[in-house]
């Protein structure tokens, strides 16, 4: 009898279809995954950021002082009167140009004429008196050489002689007081200037004591600028310094020099005082006109300096940046002078480091990868 082959089960028919399929899978996990091509390694040189260093030297530093002044008459005169009495005429008006020994005002002249006229009377009367004196005292030496005259009478004549010089001497000066005293009812220029305030007028009385103030003069041909200079700058302002002025209206800046520094300090403003001369023959500047002042004083040679542009502030620090074993290494300083194109160090450097100037200096952060190069102009 013939076998009937037996039926499939869904099981051995899974295995016959899935398995070739399942091979395949197998083998294909058994290849390796491809992989991105990695960057090949830049070189160092080329990761490192350009700059552009100097190199920390010694050298002359020379600054500028700039600060706000005003001009000032050289001198300034207020004038009153030494004798006492009403005042007749005022020659002059505010604005008006005196020189020196002008009439400005006159007191009324009566009353010191017949005072020198009384004084000048007293010393003839004391000449003439000196005058007999002395013919008494001639008599007197001869009666007494003739054994006339006592020693006693003698010297009584002498002593008499001695008292009418002394009158005479006295009245000489009573009358030079009243000649003084005439001469001064005529107030004149003690030097030459401008009138810059009248403050009184004629029928005024002016007195000595008080001083009645009639007129204020001013020196303009001569003027002086007066700066307040700040404590920071303490060390650099020195007699002799040149200096330039910059007056609104002027085209050309005033040049002169430095000619008092004072000694102490303002303890309200911090500031200590610098005069200068202004020359001003031609009157085109007036006192009490503001002007900007720049001092220059002289340059100090030796001073460990770098150029401005290295220097940076931050959070309140001041820093500059030195190349250290390729990378970009923030050093805090100590600054002095500044000039317009270097800056003094006075601590935080040493000659030769090599610091990050320019745009470079502006932009470079710590521990930045850097590679240098020099200035233009300057050492290698």
């Amino acid at each position: 009898m013939r076998r009937r082959p037996a039926a499939r089960t869904p099981l051995r028919w899974a295995a016959l279809v899935l398995g070739p399929a399942v091979l395949l899978a197998a083998a294909c996990s058994r290849e390796p995954a491809p992989r991105a091509a990695a960057p090949a390694p830049l070189p160092a040189e080329d990761a490192a950021t350009e700059v552009t260093t100097a190199l920390v030297r010694r050298g002359e530093i020379a600054t500028r002082v700039v600060a706000p002044g005003s001009l000032f008459p050289k001198r300034e005169s207020r004038i009153g009167t030494e004798v006492t009495g009403r005042i007749e005429r005022v020659l002059v008006s505010v604005g008006d140009r005196v020189e020196a020994g002008a009439p400005l005002f006159q007191i009324d002249r009566t009353n010191y004429e017949a005072a020198l006229a009384q004084a000048e009377a007293g010393l003839a009367l004391a000449r003439a008196q000196r005058v007999q004196q002395e013919a008494d005292a001639a008599r007197a030496r001869t009666m007494h050489e003739k054994g006339v005259l006592s020693p006693q009478q003698r010297d009584r004549i002498t002593t008499a002689l001695a008292v009418s010089r002394a009158q005479e001497q006295q009245a000489q000066q009573a009358v030079t007081v009243a000649r003084r005293n005439l001469e001064r009812t005529t107030v004149r220029a003690p030097y030459a200037g401008s009138i810059a305030e009248r403050l009184a007028d004629e029928g005024t009385t002016a007195l000595t004591q008080p001083q009645t103030i009639v007129l204020v003069l001013q020196e303009t041909e001569l003027l002086e600028a007066r700066v307040a200079i700040p404590e920071t700058h303490l060390s650099l302002v020195r007699p002799g310094d040149r200096a330039a002025l910059f007056v609104e209206g002027v085209a050309e800046p005033v040049t002169t020099s430095v000619f008092a520094v004072s000694d102490s300090i303002d303890p309200a403003t911090r500031t200590y005082l610098v005069r200068m001369d202004v020359p001003n023959g031609d009157r085109r500047l007036k006192a009490g006109v503001f002007a900007r002042v720049e001092i220059a004083p002289k340059a100090r040679s030796g001073a460990l300096v770098v150029p401005i542009d290295a220097v940076r502030s931050e959070d309140g620090e001041t820093r500059v940046y030195v190349v250290q074993g390729g990378l970009a290494v923030a050093v805090p300083v100590k600054i002095g002078v500044t000039g317009d194109r270097t800056a003094e160090v006075l601590s935080g450097v040493e000659e030769g480091a090599e610091v990050i100037v320019g745009e470079s200096a502006r932009t470079v952060a710590p521990g930045m990868r850097v590679r240098s190069k020099p200035a233009e102009g300057a050492p290698a």
